[in-house]
């Protein structure tokens, strides 16, 4: 099967498409475009470690990119995604150049490890390590009952986390800004790779970013949000300094405050296509918007995903939702057309606030769309909704929309 039927295929589960309606089957459609990645703003065609290949295809909402580089080539779904997966790549530019300088080479001499014959495996003063992990008294036990209530929930294993591996790799993914539990092979390689090393040579995260001249930690971008929080506390302070199974159980406090049943908030907390810290995100903007109801319509569409490009796609769904209210959007609840959250205002109208880069009237788009604007008729009075982009929509796309009594709003920035 062609990737871009792959991908229809997927999206029309996305939106839990049942039905098409007898008359959609009579009107014509249009491809869904390609771009050049010269002239798509916001992106280099090439970094230190990538290239993005041309043409830049799209599946009617989201542009498919191909990322060439060192490690193999990677299909990346979406601006969003992408600008993700080039972060991710600059801070794994970054924490090589410290792998292969030779000052690093010779801290870890000073340390008693040699790099030459460290191959990745966890090498460690077990009683070392076993004594520095349990100095903290004060936060053991928080991290053992997290630990023994969540077991096989949360990445990582027991053993990388009682010799201190665990802290290192948190420590040091976050300092250049990514998440501790990225997907992105590459990464999650080389972040073991360094927090073995330096677990077993007993250097500090600091000692090891010290090790050689670099900007990692001056990177802008950042996959960890600063904006929301979870009980005052910054999502990058937490992805820093607790557990994943810590931050499971503040993701399922939040999650369960929403009037969400407990077999919904599992369903989404063992849902390995987030990260703990996507759901941590994802929650912390739900709980910022604590006078909207009915959010576990939400949470029910993202407990169904089945995908990592679809998660992260709702997690930043999330994120815009909860900046734009607090910008006076004034939702009032949520509802499902078609199966997919969108939200009611105070005054009745349906708004859609949504990741979208580059939407057209191709077949599948169509058919959704024309089963969201039906549901649509059944919520408001007025049958007018209006979807917010953060890319465009296509002359066709926006027609046919206006048809169905549906604004379209072009390059949202939240």
């Amino acid at each position: 099967m062609p990737f871009s039927a792959k991908t229809a295929i997927r999206f029309a589960a996305f939106f839990a498409v049942t039905a098409i309606p007898h008359q959609a089957l009579a009107q014509s459609f249009e491809p869904a475009p390609a771009f050049v990645i010269e002239k798509i703003p916001g992106f280099w065609p090439s970094g230190d470690n990538y290239s993005i290949k041309n043409p830049v295809a799209s599946d009617g909402l989201l542009r498919v990119y191909t990322l060439t580089t060192p490690y193999g080539e990677f299909t990346v779904h979406g601006d969003q995604m992408l600008r993700m997966r080039i972060n991710e790549l600059a801070a794994l530019y970054q924490l090589e150049k410290i792998a292969n300088s030779e000052s690093y080479g010779k801290a870890l001499l000073d340390a008693g490890l040699s790099p030459f014959r460290y191959t990745g495996r966890l090498i460690t003063d077990p009683k070392k390590t076993v004594d520095d992990t349990m100095s903290g008294i004060g936060t053991m036990f928080g991290r053992i009952s997290s630990d023994l209530s969540n077991i096989g929930k949360t990445p990582g294993d027991p053993i990388s986390s009682l010799l201190g591996v665990t802290d290192l790799r948190r420590k040091l993914a976050t300092k250049v800004k990514v998440d501790p539990y990225t997907d992105f092979s590459p990464l999650d390689a080389k972040l073991s790779r360094l927090a073995e090393a330096a677990a077993a040579g007993g250097l500090t995260v600091s000692a090891v970013m010290m090790a050689a001249p670099t900007h990692a930690v001056g990177i802008v971008v950042s996959n960890l949000s600063t904006a929301s929080t979870i009980e005052g506390v910054r999502i990058d302070e937490l992805a820093r300094d607790q557990t994943a199974a810590q931050i499971l159980d503040l993701n399922r406090q939040k999650l369960r405050a929403m009037t969400a049943d407990n077999d919904l908030v599992e369903a989404l907390l063992v849902n390995r296509n987030y990260t703990p810290i996507d759901m941590a995100v994802l929650a912390a903007a739900l709980d910022n918007m604590p006078g909207v109801e009915d959010r576990a319509v939400f949470l029910q569409r993202a407990a169904q995903i089945d995908t990592r490009s679809l998660a992260y796609f709702m997690r930043r769904h999330a994120e815009m939702l909860k900046n734009h209210q607090s910008r006076g959007a004034a939702f009032a609840r949520f509802v499902s057309l078609g199966g997919y959250p969108f939200n009611v205002t105070g005054d009745g109208r349906i708004l859609g606030v949504m990741p979208i880069d580059a939407l057209a009237w191709t077949e599948t788009i169509a058919d959704v769309l024309r089963i969201c604007a039906a549901d649509a008729r059944k919520v408001s009075a007025t049958r007018q909704v209006e979807l917010r982009i953060t890319g465009t929509a296509t002359p066709r796309a926006k027609r046919e929309l206006k048809a169905l009594g549906w604004r379209v709003v072009e390059n949202t920035r939240f």
